[in-house]
């Protein structure tokens, strides 16, 4: 008996609600689904109090004519511990002028777990706060998402525990300790992401005053970013490094070379140059071309991003939410006599 609600603040008549926090107030308890619209005009945050939603917008790029996007201008508050379960796909939070500063706060006052992040993208994204003090948290997944300049911390150093956490085909763009705080951590895996940043020198992505500790690494690329500067204990498999201030991350500060790590090589992507670059574009070709992360992967596929033929795993279709959407629609004959046929044509797409 789930119930599926629309969200669009321009015009405000054109869904059932013109604020999410309305439609998340009229949801059930458990399962219910909240659609929002792309919008040149950005909502506002939201707060989820012990309720399991689906909250999905549209995507950070979506691959149709109308590119409106979903933006969230203010924080995000989780609260309670039958919002477990929960998930934000398709939205795009920021945290640039001129709107007001954006992030995603797991509250302090219980333990929330299981909540999925799939396909979001996160500019100047202060950080996703875990606030419980020594708490275990567990079942996270961020899957498919562009953080720009942004990262997923502990900010509060809780000496909480995080485990079961997966962080699989994303891009950390730019900012240091892009994961921090993860002090404590039990199978929190990183496997085929991206990591790199504007031109100018190299930055630490693991944490520097809270170092993350813990943390499997496989399958992932790093371009001019650090790993091992004061990170440690930390499990690499297969994954490759270019022109980073410490190319061998796997044999300092305790970290473990489990073996396949291909150190100081060009990955070879299609866009490398842009890339190598610093070129802040989520839609470049990150396919790899050749060479050393070709089929070098623990699974038998490239080093870095996933580009999968069939299911969810393809960062080409990252851009877009899980949904099938219009891609074009087009009235064919404008001028029509009274009482005669307005024909239009609907053209819509599937997204993996």
């Amino acid at each position: 008996y789930a119930t599926m609600r629309t969200v669009c603040n321009t015009p405000a008549t054109l869904a059932q609600f013109n604020n999410i926090q309305a439609a998340i107030d009229a949801c059930n308890p458990s399962g219910d689904t909240i659609y929002v619209i792309g919008s040149p005009n950005p909502y506002e945050g939201f707060t989820i109090t012990d309720k399991q939603i689906t909250i999905i917008g549209p995507g950070w790029a979506p691959n149709k004519t109308f590119l409106a996007t979903a933006i969230i201008s203010s924080t995000v508050f989780i609260n309670g511990t039958a919002s477990s379960g929960t998930e934000l796909q398709g939205f795009h939070f920021i945290i640039s002028s001129p709107y007001s500063p954006s992030s995603v706060t797991i509250q302090n006052n219980t333990v929330i777990n299981n909540i999925r992040f799939i396909r979001n993208k996160m500019t100047g994204f202060t950080s996703l706060n875990w606030g419980a003090t020594a708490k275990t948290y567990t079942g996270y997944l961020f899957e498919g998402n562009y953080f720009e300049n942004s990262k997923v911390s502990d900010n509060s150093n809780s000496n909480s525990t995080f485990t079961n956490f997966i962080f699989q085909n994303n891009i950390f763009y730019g900012l240091y300790d892009n994961i921090n705080g993860f002090t404590n951590c039990v199978n929190v895996l990183f496997n085929h992401n991206l990591f790199y940043g504007p031109a100018s020198g190299t930055s630490n992505v693991f944490g520097t005053t809270y170092p993350s500790k813990g943390i499997i690494l496989n399958n992932n690329i790093f371009v001019r970013r650090d790993v091992a500067n004061g990170s440690a204990n930390n499990t690499f498999t297969n994954n490759i490094t270019f022109n980073a201030g410490n190319n061998t991350p796997w044999l300092s500060n305790g970290n473990i070379d489990a073996g396949g790590n291909i150190s100081n090589q060009d990955p070879q992507m299609v866009g490398q140059a842009s890339v190598n670059s610093g070129i802040n574009n989520p839609l470049l070709d990150f396919t790899i071309a050749a060479g050393p992360a070709n089929n070098s992967g623990t699974d038998g596929k490239d080093i870095g991003l996933l580009f999968d033929a069939v299911g969810s795993l393809n960062w080409t279709s990252s851009r877009t939410s899980f949904l099938p959407y219009i891609y074009s629609m087009n009235i064919t004959n404008p001028t029509i006599p009274a009482g005669g046929t307005l024909n239009v044509v609907v053209t819509a797409k599937k997204d993996n």
